[in-house]
């Protein structure tokens, strides 16, 4: 089973083991998920009319500052859920467990959206739940 998130300009599903918490504090930031596992967060931001390109995303993307611990393994354009889509992969190991992140964007009318996964372990399950959000995506 599934919940469905959806505002005036998006909409996607989500596993049921993930909770919709508040995210008002954060700037540009549409929602942010919990996992019940408690290892696991997904972050979903609209950075408006910065969606010029996807070559142009993706270099903005992984030029944005990490802590030196963050190591990007493998950043690229692909197609996901029939998207046009900039996927970067990075892993923090001076944590144990090791913090993995995993960021899914694509522009939609010239606004740049980004779903950011992070989870803690190697074989997270919880990426599972991130995953479905993402291929559900739909522009309203």
């Amino acid at each position: 089973m599934s919940n469905l998130f959806k505002n005036d300009e998006l909409s996607f599903k989500y596993p049921n083991n993930w909770k919709l918490i508040e995210a008002e504090d954060i700037e540009n930031c549409i929602a942010v998920l919990d996992c019940d596992s408690k290892f696991s967060r997904v972050m979903i931001f609209k950075y408006p009319q910065e969606g010029l390109s996807m070559e142009y995303l993706k270099n903005a993307i992984e030029d944005i500052p990490r802590e030196d611990s963050l190591i990007v393994e493998d950043s690229h354009l692909t197609i996901i859920g029939n998207k046009e889509t900039h996927e970067l992969v990075a892993k923090d190991t001076s944590h144990e467990p090791p913090l993995n992140t995993h960021s899914l964007s694509t522009i939609n009318d010239r606004d740049a959206f980004s779903f950011n996964f992070f989870g803690f372990g190697e074989d997270n399950p919880d990426k599972e739940g991130f995953l479905m959000m993402y291929k559900t995506l739909e522009f309203v």
